[in-house]
């Protein structure tokens, strides 16, 4: 890969990274969106978008709660789908690539949060001035300054770490390489456990093997079964506002015949 293209990709993964915090988090910074961006730059479109979907599922149910540091998928899914392109392999390659890097991402946001925090001292004396400008201009500088890092080990993973991930794909022997085949398989269904151990519930437990039933059974594809969860969730919802405005129109009859 070129420099001026892992310059462009970065430049692109920051201004996302950016928009992420101060759009109020649409989920833009996520390897579902990612993904096709880097393969549509790097023209193979197609293999952005199934790595894309592939590597959501895996970093699903990826999220930090409280201190912790959770792995940066961004990271992982752009330097694992620029590499697999970029060398020609599958999406095997990306989660090879993928899920080791965005382990080892966590370790900028760690340095992110330290710079952001250093940042502090010098914002309290502006607060303490009155310095609403100058508290501003510091707020634009910090939400792009803290990334610094992340980025620069981006740029210079994609301008030069092709010969030394091609090494590592030589070096990997034909035994481990199938066994990562399969482990992209089962990656997606660690993904969608770890999102199920937080939002399990009685109560949606119907609806989870209702979906089950819909693809072992009946071979429903999972877009099939989306779209049915959609309509379910549209026929509940509608149920609930009715029962609402049900109750409403009875407790306000109730209040008029003892007001008669």
């Amino acid at each position: 890969m070129g420099v001026l293209m892992a310059l462009i990709i970065t430049l692109v993964v920051w201004v996302i990274t950016w928009a992420e915090a101060w759009f109020a988090y649409p989920m833009i910074n996520t390897p579902l969106v990612l993904c096709p961006i880097v393969g549509f730059l790097l023209g193979d479109f197609q293999a952005g978008i199934i790595a894309g979907a592939t590597l959501q599922l895996v970093f699903l149910g990826v999220m930090q709660i409280g201190g912790t540091l959770p792995a940066d998928a961004s990271l992982g899914a752009v330097i694992g789908v620029a590499f697999s392109i970029t060398l020609g392999q599958d999406v095997e390659t990306a989660l090879t690539f993928a899920v080791p890097i965005a382990a080892l991402g966590s370790t900028f946001t760690l340095l992110k949060y330290i710079i952001n925090g250093l940042v502090n001292p010098y914002v309290e004396k502006l607060v303490e001035k009155g310095d609403a400008k100058g508290i501003e201009r510091v707020h634009v500088l910090v939400s792009f300054l803290p990334d610094l890092p992340k980025m620069a080990i981006l740029f210079v993973a994609l301008a030069w770490g092709t010969g030394f991930a091609q090494g590592m794909l030589d070096a990997i022997p034909a035994v481990v390489q199938s066994g990562l085949d399969y482990a992209t398989g089962l990656m997606p269904a660690v993904g969608f456990a770890l999102l199920l151990r937080m939002m399990w519930s009685k109560q949606m437990a119907v609806y989870f093997f209702f979906g089950v039933i819909l693809v072992c059974f009946f071979n429903v594809p999972i877009i099939g079964v989306a779209c049915v969860g959609l309509i379910l969730a549209i026929i509940l919802e509608s149920n609930d506002k009715g029962t609402a405005v049900a109750t409403v129109a009875s407790d306000n009859g109730e209040e008029d015949l003892f007001n008669d």
